[in-house]
């Protein structure tokens, strides 16, 4: 009975780091493009320490209610989390690096993150096993203490000029300040729907349309794989945590040297890195759809080696479509529209597997495959 408790819990802690961030982020993304980058991933890395912390705290006291661990999420909840985070890094990128170096530069970030998403999952375990919980997230509190010294010292403000914040204050006739205006929303619809020159509007919705239903599709894919290989070939989780290791490996050292390849040794276009990019990842959903041993799943698994050059490249491609000001409203859109769609379709992917499982528990592969047709032919 104790599993299930506390997935609800889980579950609910996850809806609260999804609703009001996604929420934040699109206030954030078109604050930032007048005000600055720099007070975002401040605020926001100040919430990611706070939440730490208090999860240090929660962890000393074990006879605390499962329910009173909600409470370690306000703080990221109400700063923006690792969404309005993620979102003000890309613009940041955009905003410190050329044309030519953009795409190299996000798929940097990229790597950097899955890097520091495989060390944190190889390490924790042993972390846990040789000193306990508090001292595990004790660590994570002081890797983003330094990531906020870091960001105070170390990284000046992009924006030229910021405006002060009486920019955004409403004085009229007495009122109250306020600070968050619901123009923001409207700006960053505008800033996607406006008329621009040639064909541009349509290529930018188009793109945006591809990132988001690749995010979709990468999340959606990753949560269902353990319980498919569980099922279909009687993996463990140990088993499946190797195969995934591997495969993170193989993703980094993939994604390194074929965009130093194709891109700085054949000045191969972004859009195009990103079609070669999702041939990657088609083979591997096709592969994993036929599955039917361990070796196939691994040579699956491998051949989505440069799968990682996708999102990365879609965005500096959309980057250099829109002026510097408004870099912010677009990834902000990006970021924000993609945790939704996620958040809300992932069940249909459980939905699916559940339906099959029974005839044949790969066929939720098929909708991979279809969805990464239909991003191909839109990025086309």
């Amino acid at each position: 009975m104790v599993q299930p408790y506390a997935d609800v819990v889980l579950m609910v802690k996850n809806l609260l780091d999804l609703l009001l961030p996604t929420f934040i982020c699109l206030i954030a993304g078109s604050w930032s493009d007048k005000h600055g980058r720099k007070p975002v991933l401040l605020v926001t890395l100040g919430g990611m320490a706070l939440g730490c912390g208090l999860i240090v705290l929660y962890c000393l006291f074990e006879n605390f209610s499962p329910w009173i661990f909600l409470i370690t999420a306000i703080p990221t909840m109400i700063t923006g989390s690792n969404t309005t985070f993620f979102a003000i890094v890309l613009s940041y990128i955009s905003d410190t690096s050329t044309k030519e170096s953009r795409g190299m530069r996000m798929v940097f970030s990229e790597v950097a993150l899955a890097t520091g998403s495989l060390l944190g999952s190889i390490t924790s375990s042993y972390i846990f096993y040789a000193t306990n919980y508090p001292s595990m997230f004790a660590i994570g509190l002081a890797c983003v203490s330094i990531g906020i010294a870091y960001t105070i010292f170390c990284i000046p403000e992009s924006i030229e000029n910021p405006q002060g914040s009486k920019e955004l204050i409403i004085n009229n006739e007495g009122k109250k300040e306020k600070v968050v205006q619901l123009n923001f929303f409207k700006e960053i619809v505008q800033t996607t729907i406006k008329k621009r020159k040639n064909y541009d509007r349509a290529i930018i919705i188009l793109t945006l349309t591809s990132i988001i239903i690749y995010i979709f599709l990468t999340h959606a894919d990753t949560s269902m794989r353990y319980v498919f290989l569980r099922g279909r070939l009687n993996w463990t989780f140990t088993k499946y945590n190797l195969y995934n290791s591997v495969c993170s490996l193989v993703w980094v050292a993939g994604t390194m040297i074929g965009t130093y390849i194709l891109q700085r040794r054949f000045h191969i276009k972004d859009a195009v890195l990103a079609l070669i990019g999702l041939v990657s990842m088609l083979s591997c959903v096709v592969l994993q759809f036929l599955a039917t041993n361990d070796t196939m799943i691994y040579i699956a698994g491998v051949s989505k080696c440069l799968g990682g050059l996708v999102a990365p490249m879609l965005r500096a491609y959309i980057s250099h479509l829109v002026p510097s000001d408004e870099v912010g409203k677009i990834f902000a859109m990006v970021v924000g529209g993609g945790a939704l769609v996620s958040a809300a379709l992932t069940p249909v992917y459980t939905l699916l597997y559940n339906s099959t499982i029974y005839l044949n528990s790969a066929l939720y592969n098929l909708l991979s495959i279809s969805l990464l047709v239909l991003t191909m032919a839109l990025v086309m």
